[in-house]
């Protein structure tokens, strides 16, 4: 499957993201789909890449000023000290892997290809499924500087994008030089652990895996590409990539930030905390197993990566399930034909690299405070040109923390023009009679065409739900009586102590 090196994607943001982020509903799905679309199955037996060769060190060549540098007749050369660099580090033959200097067009065909299988697994309307397919893609052509193509077994890398990456970079040859063979390596990276682990064969077709997976493999590339940068004297140029990347560390205010910068986050969960996922498990007495392991079979929930101490993390999933089987229990319009509801990840839009603490406090958040967590978003495949409706589900560590974490979240949604219910007036949920009353918190904010943007979010005992989307007055009910049905469902899943589980170190 293609990788990517840059994408758009929006969503909300539990502690903190701006209402207009959680709208960007087509967009919240393009990530997913670039930024890795594979999850192998567990193999009978599992392969354990074997102790890193030493590499045998070589120095730059030297050549003229950076200016007059051809690099399309420079790049074959760094893709072959590229290549054996990676062959001497994970000792897999990357003889038959070629380099394809492509248009954009031949880039976004394959991106297309590879995406297409992963898109129309999701939904069962063929003309819905292509127009999204083609959504996705198009918002995607041209930023590509390079991708492994799995079916081709070639790096393809974009003469226009690369043209831009060579700009952005220092003037001193040496560490263009050295940027060039780090994207090289990341690529022949993703090459490597393809024919090892059978990474592209076994992808699992879910776009909440996808975003999981699309980390262990982005932070592996990266943890690996590092390793041999470390040893071939090219950190500077992972430097330089890392830059051209993600750009300027610091984030817009969070009601103005636009989707590209929310893009920007993503991008960071899949390369920096991916990287750093991996990095911890590299770490423990078994590592090298556990990464084996990550790769034949990466975790479907994307909160898995930012806590690494708790990998396998088996119950958390568990409860994850029991969140999405509830939320298609019961009789609902949006649970019939022609509607669809695809799983996708609640971590989208989140910043946790600009600001430590802030990092610290959301990762506190979503590994402590919130036992379980799924996103999903409902789709009419009737209707092409509709948004979709926004769905979060958690459970809370305890009924305090939900109705905290419910009021959070009205409360993040606060904007301009908004009208919100106030606390004398809070909907009641109907519930169990011998449970304290669930609580509704509404938000409404008018659009054009007489529509109205709802958001709601219910809590009842542990159980947190939010749900947004675009309707006209006659369509408030159907969202009054989802989240009621959804909290009734999710009053009835068993309570489960929190075992504490000793990971080997």
């Amino acid at each position: 499957m293609p990788q990517s090196t840059t994408a758009v994607s929006a969503t909300q943001n539990p502690f903190g993201a701006s209402v207009k982020a959680y709208r960007a509903g087509i967009a919240s799905l393009a990530l997913i789909v670039l930024l890795g679309c594979q999850s192998p199955s567990t193999p009978n037996s599992l392969v354990v890449a074997s102790d890193p060769l030493p590499i045998v060190v070589t120095k730059y060549a030297s050549y003229g000023g950076a200016a007059d540098l051809d690099w399309n007749v420079r790049m074959p050369e760094l893709f072959v000290r590229a290549r054996t660099l990676v062959q001497q580090h994970t000792g897999v033959d990357l003889s038959d892997v070629t380099l394809n200097i492509a248009s954009d067009d031949v880039i976004t065909k394959e991106v297309a290809h590879e995406t297409g299988r992963l898109v129309h697994n999701q939904f069962s309307n063929r003309e819905f499924a292509s127009r999204f397919l083609d959504s996705v893609v198009n918002q995607q052509s041209g930023t590509y500087a390079a991708v492994y193509a799995v079916r081709k077994n070639e790096v393809m890398v974009s003469s226009t994008v690369m043209e831009a990456y060579r700009r952005s970079l220092p003037t001193e040859l040496a560490t263009q030089e050295a940027a060039i063979l780090t994207l090289l390596i990341h690529e022949l990276v993703h090459a490597a652990d393809d024919k090892r682990y059978n990474i592209h064969k076994n992808r699992d077709l879910n776009f909440r895996a996808s975003f999981a997976q699309s980390a262990a493999f982005e932070g592996h590339a990266q943890f690996v590409t590092r390793k041999i940068c470390a040893q071939a004297g090219c950190l500077p140029g992972l430097a330089a990539l890392e830059h051209f990347m993600f750009g300027d560390r610091n984030p817009p205010n969070d009601l103005t930030q636009s989707v590209q910068a929310i893009s920007r986050n993503v991008l960071e969960y899949s390369y920096i905390e991916g990287e750093r996922f991996i990095s911890e498990l590299a770490k423990r007495n078994n590592g090298q197993q556990l990464i084996a392991q990550l790769l034949h079979s990466p975790p479907k929930d994307p909160i898995q990566i930012i806590d690494p101490d708790s990998y396998p993390n088996t119950q958390r999933e568990r409860r994850n399930q029991q969140l999405i089987a509830a939320s298609n229990s019961f009789d609902h319009p949006w649970l019939k034909v022609p509607w669809t509801t695809v799983q996708t990840s609640p971590l989208k839009g989140v910043n946790l690299r600009t600001d430590p603490s802030r990092r610290n406090a959301a990762v506190e958040g979503f590994t402590k405070l919130i036992t379980s967590m799924v996103a999903l978003q409902i789709y009419n495949e009737a209707q092409p040109s509709l948004m979709p409706i926004e769905l979060t589900l958690m459970r809370a560590k305890s009924d305090d923390m939900a109705k905290f974490m419910a009021r959070t979240l009205h409360d993040n949604l606060q904007a301009q023009g908004t009208q919100t219910t106030n606390d004398g007036k809070l909907a009641k949920v109907n519930g169990d009679v011998n449970r304290q009353p669930a609580l509704l918190y509404v938000t409404r904010e008018a659009r054009p065409n007489n529509e109205t943007y709802y958001t709601l979010v219910g809590v009842s005992g542990m159980s947190v739900v939010q749900i947004a989307g675009a309707g006209n007055s006659d369509n408030e009910g159907l969202f009054v009586d989802y989240i009621d049905q959804i909290l009734l469902s999710l009053s009835g899943l068993p309570i489960e102590p929190l075992a504490k589980v000793n990971y080997q170190r």
